[in-house]
Parts: C-alpha cells; structure tokens; sequence
C-alpha cells in the first residue's frame, strides 16, 4: 500500500527535520571557521559529527514512516 506523505510528514518529522537542520547547519560553520584555521583535526570531527546527524535523522524519518 502506498503511504500518504502529508500523514508521514507531520508534527514529529517536521520537527525532526528542522533540529536537524539547525544541528547541520552550526556544524556546518564551525567546519569553514575550522578550515580557516587550518585545524584539519576538526574539520574531520565536524564532519564526522554531521555524517551522524544525517543518519540519524534518516533512521529516525525511516522509524516514524513506519508507525503511521
């Protein structure tokens, strides 16, 4: 059967969505002002750290589909 996005893409996965923007975003520019630095160190934590939010934002979308 097919799902609805709309019911998919309610409440709790909008919200979900915007943290995790605002989360990627303020890493995303800790990574420029670290590469400015020259702090490669972490750049790669940064990077590391978005890599996770991004996938634990597509599990969590994956979990919410799931229950609706």
């Amino acid at each position: 059967m097919r799902k609805d996005t709309e019911k998919i893409m309610g409440g709790p996965a909008a919200i979900l969505l915007l943290v995790g923007l605002a989360l990627s975003a303020i890493l995303f520019y800790l990574m420029f002002k670290f590469a400015d630095e020259e702090n490669l160190g972490m750049v790669l934590v940064t990077t590391f750290l978005i890599s996770i939010i991004a996938i634990a934002i597509a599990r969590s979308l994956v979990s919410i589909s799931k229950y609706k």
